[in-house]
């Protein structure tokens, strides 16, 4: 009998994202905001506040393609209220 030998590579390919979240009034934005995005890794962040408005700036790791992880995250602010910009930064690695 022939042997066959298949080989299968599988890697997660990371990527990174610039995300701001801008938020005001009662839509409570704060610097463990973000922790509670699963799938996704805060690089660093900075939290901005004046009077009723928030602003966080953060660097992200995410394993989902951009396109994909800008829908989820956008969708995700948009339910507590928030706008949510993204810019892809590349893959890492």
């Amino acid at each position: 009998m022939p042997s066959h030998l298949v080989v299968v590579h599988s890697a997660v390919v990371d990527h990174e994202s610039v995300v701001i979240i801008l938020a005001v009034g009662d839509a409570a934005l704060d610097g463990t905001s973000l922790a509670e995005l699963p799938d996704a890794t805060v690089r660093w962040q900075r939290v901005e506040r004046e009077g009723d408005v928030a602003c966080v700036a953060a660097r992200m790791r995410h394993a989902l393609p951009p396109e994909e992880f800008g829908t989820r995250i956008r969708g995700w602010g948009r339910s507590r209220g928030w706008l949510v910009t993204v810019a892809p930064c590349g893959r890492v690695g």
